[in-house]
């Protein structure tokens, strides 16, 4: 009996100390949980502080506007690309064309403008490196004799290593021109588009075709968007607060409208802080619907809702810097929306006018009297800057001179930032160049 009782004792004991171990399990995570999400704002949640964002992609004003009417498209090769990537950039090009300005009216000879894209440059190349990958790693053990005089054995760690990667480099250049039927040169655009990427061999390169459709879609994006409206996607983060994140599904399903009704729904909170992040979600849904208008409708009441939350979740919570991003963002995109439709008007202006078929040069941009730079203080040098060098064909080593000569710098090294980053083409010598000089 004594037996028994002292091993029913013991068993107690036991489940007192493993129940109180998973109250203190409970009480820590709890406790990191909440100081995550104190420390992270509202936009980051659990342990790994994941975030969720979403693709947009808002309308960038081209540098010429194609007047209305009938559009030949001529697609020709003078590069070493195969013609099923001729194909391809005729397909994307037209596409291009016809769902980014629903004024045009595309035919296969006889119309009114002539666009003759030519593919002047292309090139893919693979080569085989070693890429060092931080990691910690057991690799054996050894035996080790303590203070004691006793042999034990420990383990044995790598905390680095070489691995081996595979390096993509590619470039697509295109040279756009318009020219009137009859005969006249009305425009000539050059855009040429760089790749550049590092893979682990275990973690498996893309495929070739992969690649050549990356090199395709941003090559033509960029050209197309020379002479019509095009579309630049961005990242935009999403605030997690509350009721708050358990909408956010629909914004990741792209299911828009359900997504701002819901959040319309949502009744706003007594603390003007944690509001601003409701406000912020609406500003973002009206946002994504503005982008689904065509460019040549107008999204001006999506837009003007989007840009009138945002200000009101601005001025609710200033300190919280993804706000102040989105509202940045959704600024920038009225402002291009602004710029397309004075093209828009010149471009029906001069049709009524005169009959003529000229294309409609962009007007340079205005800077906001509130954001314009100090006459001999030039602006820092963001995030964008980098991309648009990266774009332009700018490569490593000079991208990382230009960074390191700029005057002053503002980048954004956030999850969100690096993405955006590497969906740029960044490569990680550049954005470790950009970490160094924030420092």
């Amino acid at each position: 009996m004594g037996f028994a009782h002292g091993a029913y004792l013991n068993v107690g004991v036991c489940d007192i100390v493993s129940a109180a171990m998973r109250t203190l399990i409970a009480v820590v995570v709890t406790g990191i949980l909440a100081a995550s999400v104190t420390t992270q704002g509202q936009f980051r949640r659990g342990l790994m502080a994941e975030s969720k964002e979403i693709s947009l992609t808002p309308v960038v004003p081209p540098a010429i506007l194609l007047p209305e009417g009938t559009v030949e498209l001529q697609v020709r090769n003078s590069s070493t690309a195969p013609a099923r990537v001729v194909e391809q950039v005729r397909d994307m090009f037209t596409n291009q064309l016809r769902d980014n300005d629903t004024r045009l009216r595309l035919v296969d000879r006889g119309g009114d403008i002539v666009v003759v894209a030519t593919l002047t440059e292309w090139s893919e190349s693979r080569r085989n490196s070693q890429k060092y990958v931080s990691e910690t790693r057991q690799v054996g053990t050894k035996q080790v004799v303590d203070k004691d005089g006793k042999t034990k054995t420990e383990a044995v760690y790598e905390y680095g290593r070489n691995r081996p990667s595979v390096v993509i480099n590619g470039v697509a250049a295109m040279r756009v021109e318009v020219r009137r039927a009859a005969g006249g040169t009305l425009a000539d655009e050059t855009v040429r588009h760089t790749l550049q990427q590092e893979h682990l061999v275990d973690a498996g390169p893309p495929a070739r075709n992969v690649v050549e459709d990356t090199l395709v879609d941003t090559a033509v994006r960029k050209a197309a968007g020379r002479i019509s409206p095009g579309r630049e996607p961005v990242l935009a983060l999403l605030a997690r607060s509350d009721e708050v994140d358990r909408l956010n599904a629909m914004a990741e399903d792209r299911r828009w409208q359900e997504w701002l009704t819901a959040l319309e729904g949502l009744p706003p909170h007594r603390d003007l802080k944690r509001d601003a992040y409701r406000l912020h979600n609406l500003a973002v849904a009206h946002e994504a619907l503005a982008y689904e208008t065509p460019p040549a409708d107008g999204p001006a009441p999506h837009l003007e809702s989007a840009t009138g939350l945002i200000n009101r979740a601005a001025k609710q919570h200033p300190s919280e810097k993804y706000i102040v991003e989105a509202q940045t963002r959704i600024r920038n995109s009225a402002g291009a929306y602004a710029t397309l439709a004075t093209l828009y008007q010149a471009a029906a202006v001069a049709a009524a006018t005169s009959g003529s078929v000229r294309p409609t040069p962009a007007p340079a941009p205005m800077t906001p009297p509130a954001t314009r730079t100090p006459p001999g203080t030039p602006a820092a040098m963001t995030n964008a800057d980098v991309m648009d060098l990266r774009a332009a064909g700018l490569d490593d080593d000079n991208l990382i001179a230009a960074i390191k000569a700029a005057g002053s710098v503002k980048f954004d090294l956030s999850p969100a930032g690096l993405k955006a980053l590497l969906n740029a083409n960044v490569s990680n010598r550049v954005i470790a160049a950009m970490r160094a000089r924030s420092q």
